[in-house]
């Protein structure tokens, strides 16, 4: 269904219900949604694309369902106050590429004028207020009840990570942006995607990421952050096998460092942004920037690991394989859905794969200063 569709169906689930019956009914409808879209794409009735589609509308739903029920609930403990929220998706959420078991990355963001307080028995000044909401609604997503969980989430990304609140206003975003923020930090925010919230804050939101990321950034300092990102990353983690591939060399972590690094360093080809992979490169290529060696290249590595990370995570979950040597039949639903014959056909383009994002980002930081 299409994700306004959605929302109103969740809506229409939860009106007039208690907030405990309301949270039971959006995790019934979560599980039944997302099981009927795995089973479609676990039948063949419908593709990855399909399926991030389904995963990402579901997840939209779910949390501008529980936006609402939490600010509701603020109303009758603390009373209204004129502030704005906006939820805002990073991540695999904010460029429209959930998988089976994906968390949630959110940036929780208010605008509030300063030193105003609600008109409830019990006051609260603004950023208490919008605080005590983000804990409410984080902890109804992501705390476990009779029916489940609806998801974890992580707030890790937000502006100086745990060190912060989990709200944050839109101006210490952009003081935080303007002044002190990292560049992987910015490549983190190329995903950016408001998904509920107060419109006007939402188009406000959008325009100050637009001002931040859609300008062509110096080559230089994004080859050496991507660097000594690569570096730390490498030494932390060990792959058991070649199906960790946020973990493997050449994998999804190399492939999306690069290509958010082009997304900076040609920021000034794009508008607005959450943009996946695929779109980017199609952009870089339509206008000069990569030629079309490196544009199916870099599709087609990407295309196979988002496959087979979709197909993992679908039948095995959170568990990746400890060896390469899949059981019969999950290595036999890799290859139908990559579409390989046998399984040396697909070793030999997995292999390449890997071996092709590993030599296009080596090129790239070639001018790196190395430690």
């Amino acid at each position: 269904e299409e994700p306004d569709s959605l929302k109103k169906l969740f809506h229409k689930k939860i009106a007039g219900q208690p907030v405990e019956l309301a949270l039971d009914q959006i995790k019934i409808l979560v599980r039944e949604l997302k099981f009927r879209a795995q089973v479609q794409t676990l039948s063949f009735a419908t593709d990855t694309n399909q399926l991030e589609a389904s995963l990402t509308a579901i997840a939209e739903a779910a949390i501008d369902s529980v936006l609402t029920l939490a600010r509701t609930d603020m109303v009758r403990r603390y009373g209204e106050i004129d502030a704005e929220i906006s939820i805002v998706a990073l991540g695999r959420l904010g460029v429209k590429q959930l998988t089976a078991g994906s968390d949630l990355d959110l940036l929780i963001i208010y605008d509030a004028v300063p030193y105003i307080f609600s008109n409830g028995q019990r006051k609260l000044p603004a950023a208490n207020y919008v605080l005590r909401l983000a804990q409410t609604m984080v902890s109804w997503i992501s705390t476990p009840t009779a029916e489940g969980t609806l998801y974890d989430v992580d707030l890790r990304l937000r502006p100086e990570g745990q060190a912060s609140a989990i709200a944050i206003s839109i101006d210490r975003l952009a003081t935080y942006f303007d002044q002190d923020a990292w560049i992987w930090e910015k490549q983190a925010l190329t995903k950016a995607r408001p998904v509920a919230g107060d419109t006007g804050l939402t188009r406000r939101i959008q325009q100050l990421v637009n001002r931040i990321i859609n300008h062509n950034h110096p080559k230089e300092r994004l080859v050496q952050a991507v660097f000594d990102m690569r570096q730390r990353i490498q030494k932390q983690q060990k792959p058991a096998s070649q199906w960790h591939l946020r973990q493997v060399s050449g994998g999804l972590t190399d492939i999306d460092l690069l290509i958010q690094a082009w997304r900076l360093q040609y920021g000034a080809l794009f508008s607005g942004s959450g943009q996946p992979a695929r779109v980017i490169l199609q952009t870089l290529y339509d206008n000069g920037v990569i030629d079309n060696s490196c544009y199916e290249d870099m599709t087609g590595a990407s295309k196979c690991f988002n496959e087979i990370h979709h197909s993992l995570r679908l039948t095995l979950g959170p568990v990746v394989p400890a060896t390469d040597k899949l059981p019969h039949g999950l290595n036999h639903f890799i290859l139908q859905r990559l579409g390989f014959p046998n399984k040396a056909r697909f070793q030999h383009h997995f292999d390449l794969s890997i071996n092709t994002v590993i030599q296009r980002i080596n090129a790239y930081l070639i001018m790196a200063v190395t430690p």
